[in-house]
């Protein structure tokens, strides 16, 4: 018996399989399934496009993330830190406000602020710095606003914990700050 007979009687309702960027996709006759998870992709390309796209994707924001942060020094990091809080700066404190500003999720701390302000790829987009929320959307506000936030909201652990929800909680406190 060869291989492909020996794996189409594990699995006789898988009409073909193919494997990309470590993922395995089957035809089925449910349709298309990725790493035994059905999908709505109509061809075999359309998945293996998908996977090549995340993929690349995955890699690149990574990449870029990781250069960035290995690009700051611990002494311009330690710094910024001093300049905003009275506090004993530690290798565990500085490595804590890295993953912090680069995790993206919002927050009023004038320090992550400042770190985020060095990241290559906040500045994409001049003048506007971007939060990824924990509904998956991504909101970009400008420095002025996110000054306003940081003055506004400095001891509000609620509302900010809110706002890190949606996308729309966001906007909702936003607007209320602007009447």
């Amino acid at each position: 018996m060869f291989f492909n007979q020996f794996s189409k009687s594990l699995k006789p309702n898988v009409q073909e399989s193919v494997r990309s960027f470590g993922h395995l996709i089957e035809v089925t006759e449910e349709g298309i399934s990725i790493d035994g998870e059905l999908t709505q992709f109509e061809s075999l390309e359309e998945a293996k496009k998908y996977i090549k796209t995340q993929s690349y994707s995955a890699k690149l924001n990574d990449k870029i993330s990781e250069e960035t942060y290995e690009e700051l020094s611990d002494i311009k990091v330690a710094n910024i830190i001093k300049e905003y809080q009275d506090v004993k700066v530690t290798d565990t404190l500085i490595e804590s406000y890295i993953e912090l500003a680069s995790s993206n999720i919002f927050t009023v701390d004038p320090v992550v602020y400042e770190i985020r302000k060095l990241n290559k790829l906040d500045v994409v987009i001049e003048g506007k710095i971007h939060y990824e929320l924990n509904d998956g959307s991504v909101v970009a506000i400008s420095e002025a606003t996110q000054e306003n936030l940081n003055n506004l909201l400095q001891n509000q652990k609620e509302i900010i914990d809110y706002m890190r929800e949606s996308k729309e909680n966001f906007i909702h406190v936003v607007e209320k700050l602007e009447e």
